[in-house]
């Protein structure tokens, strides 16, 4: 089976304030094999933290060819969607937990022709999700490694477990995990069906980010032989 491993490095765990070190950054993700960029959207209100909101989004995809992976740790989420559609998202996830109406927001979603992603805290059961995965509506599902709101967490045992769970409800859907990843428990997460690793502290803190994030996609395996990606 040939499978690719997406790293997509967490801005937040950046100077992500000082937008001429953003753009500086960028380019040297770009440079180090990160296939996207995730934007952690808090609104004091879902989530206690307060970071940025669409007008930073737009600032991003003005400064990169990366993808935009916008994780949206708001309250009615239905209600911002658009600008951050409008703003240049390539994924917009959701939360679970944070609409009474999932179904129509992913459907919004979808219809602007880019991925819908929906997204699990810790204590969400998987199975929450078993019929809106049946409806085709969900690209990626985001399964939370910490507690929403804060970077530099520690990872939450069990969250492995619960990647594992998702991916035996559906087969084809992208499973992006968020929160503690790092080079020791990439590997694992990986077997077990995260296809999409979320990283901040672990990249942003290292010598060489290009090594680091190499290190995280570690090996793929095509037609019985192992590779670097």
């Amino acid at each position: 089976m040939f499978k690719i491993t997406r790293v997509s490095p967490s801005i937040i765990a950046s100077n992500w304030q000082d937008k001429n070190e953003v753009i500086k950054t960028l380019k040297e993700l770009e440079k180090s094999g990160a296939h996207m960029v995730h934007l952690d959207v808090m609104d004091g209100v879902f989530v206690k933290n307060k970071t940025f909101d669409y007008n930073y989004i737009d600032f991003i995809k003005n400064n990169t060819n990366l993808l935009l992976d916008v994780h949206l740790m708001v309250a009615n989420p239905e209600n911002v969607i658009d600008e951050y559609i409008k703003a240049g998202a390539d994924i917009l996830t959701v939360h679970y937990e944070a609409t009474k109406d999932l179904q129509k927001v992913l459907e919004r979603i979808k219809a602007k022709g880019i991925l819908a992603g929906v997204a699990i805290k810790p204590k969400t059961s998987t199975m929450k999700l078993k019929d809106i995965l049946a409806s085709g509506l969900v690209d990626v599902v985001v399964v939370m490694g910490v507690e929403p709101g804060a970077s530099g967490q520690a990872f939450i045992p069990g969250s492995a477990e619960k990647v594992a769970e998702v991916r035996e409800l559906d087969k084809n859907v992208f499973i992006s995990i968020d929160g503690g990843v790092n080079l020791k428990n990439a590997k694992i997460l990986k077997k077990f069906g995260a296809n999409i690793l979320v990283s901040g502290a672990t990249i942003f803190n290292s010598k060489n980010m290009k090594k680091t994030i190499k290190a995280l996609k570690g090996r793929i395996l095509f037609n019985g032989f192992n590779s670097e990606e």
